[in-house]
């Protein structure tokens, strides 16, 4: 009786086992492949075109699911290398691959070259997505950063927009003796403090020395050795003296509304504020122009693919994380990625009727010349970047500016991490 009773368990288990196998089976394949998406958009109407991006993207590949996770851009590289270190690497990552060669050269960052998708993407576009001759994401826009100005403000105090810095510093004192502040400054986010000197940098300073952070990382040069960096930083100082208020106590978006509601007459950011302006209904009543940053009254503007995507080398998922990316480069992932007419895309050889006034003040610069990519050569990553970031947060809140000192400052960071 017992010997029956075990077989009858034991067929018993059988059956379930068999059961939960065939039921299990129907539960796997039903299971997605999920792919971890890591970004830093920050913007309301930009994450509502990346939810509509994965929403297409998911329809089209029913068997893939993008978990997308938002990280403060203040946050972003600590957060990354955190999970990158520890193994917990997301699938896709936000980031252009010079900004994160470190990265790459330390093989976390899987190469596209040779991907057919490629075809889809400009040559000249593609350059920038190069390193050590691989490539290795695709941009989705470019970005820029300069002066966004209220066009009412500036027409009824008899303002043109400014194209020497001389201009743009007797501009602020006239705004100033009328009773507005002539840039507004959102300081209580780190990361605004930083535009105040790449706005300039990007553009004709980087384009007169194009190898001047090669030159820096090779131990060749410092800042120092660099006029055209002086000049930048010089600038800087000159226009942070136009204190907007509570520099330190306003974040990004209330300094924005003080651009929209004619308190404040001018904000220097990046291309990243024009979703914005568009959400608010606002674009109409704002404009563009780069920052003054030349003796010749031409302005450099400094403009480089943006918005990029890369696959990380560890990830279980590279094939599925590689359609995301080749999505975008489709006429339907582009055309989601351009319906809201705020980026600034890649060609200007499209239609432009649906794009915001701010993105053809952008396109306007480009067709007249005056751009620089500078992202054509190799640029800071890692701890040199972080380094030189939080030394422009520094000269921001360093209230007497001595430029001379604190590019000596710089040089002496800068090497201590050779």
């Amino acid at each position: 009786m017992k010997a029956k009773k075990i077989v009858s368990v034991l067929l018993t288990a059988s059956v379930l086992f068999s059961t939960a196998a065939v039921g299990s089976t129907s539960v796997f394949a039903e299971e997605k492949e999920v792919v971890t998406l890591f970004h830093h958009i920050g913007e309301e109407a930009a994450r509502k075109t990346l939810e509509n991006i994965i929403t297409a993207f998911e329809e089209q590949n029913p068997g893939i699911e993008i978990e997308e996770q938002g990280i403060d851009f203040s946050q972003y590289d600590t957060m990354l290398k955190t999970k990158l270190a520890g193994g917990d690497a997301p699938d896709l990552i936000m980031g252009r691959p010079k900004m994160y060669a470190d990265l790459i050269r330390a093989g976390h960052i899987e190469s596209l070259t040779g991907c057919e998708f490629l075809n889809n993407v400009g040559e000249v576009t593609l350059e920038s997505m190069k390193v050590d001759g691989e490539i290795y994401a695709v941009p989705t826009n470019q970005g820029g950063m300069g002066i966004f100005y209220n066009k009412k403000v500036f027409e009824d105090n008899g303002i043109e927009i400014p194209k020497s810095h001389e201009a743009l510093i007797a501009a602020a004192e006239k705004l100033q003796n009328a009773g507005i502040v002539p840039f507004a400054h959102g300081f209580q986010e780190s990361w605004m403090a930083q535009c105040e000197i790449q706005s300039d940098l990007y553009g004709y300073p980087l384009e007169t020395n194009p190898m001047m952070f090669a030159e820096i990382l090779a131990g060749e040069k410092k800042f120092a050795d660099y006029p055209e960096f002086k000049e930048c930083v010089q600038r800087t100082a000159d226009r942070l003296a136009f204190e907007g208020g509570d520099d330190f106590g306003t974040d990004a978006s209330k300094a924005r509304n003080m651009l929209i509601n004619g308190e404040a007459a001018m904000l220097v950011s990046g291309n990243w504020e024009i979703s914005e302006f568009v959400n608010a209904g606002v674009d109409d009543q704002i404009g563009f122009f780069a920052t003054p940053n030349t003796s010749d009254d031409q302005p450099v503007l400094g403009l480089a693919p943006d918005g990029c995507y890369m696959v990380t080398s560890h990830s279980e998922h590279k094939d599925a994380a590689k359609k995301f990316i080749e999505f975008l480069t489709t006429k339907e992932g582009s055309s989601i990625l351009n319906a809201a007419g705020y980026d600034i895309p890649c060609s200007t050889d499209l239609d432009t009727s649906n794009l915001s006034p701010i993105v053809l003040d952008f396109i306007e610069i480009q067709n007249n010349g005056k751009v620089y990519n500078y992202e054509s050569q190799d640029i800071f990553s890692g701890q040199y970047d972080a380094t030189f970031r939080k030394w422009q947060e520094e000269f921001a809140a360093d209230t007497e500016r001595d430029v001379d000192a604190m590019i000596e400052k710089l040089d002496e960071e800068i090497a201590a991490i050779y």
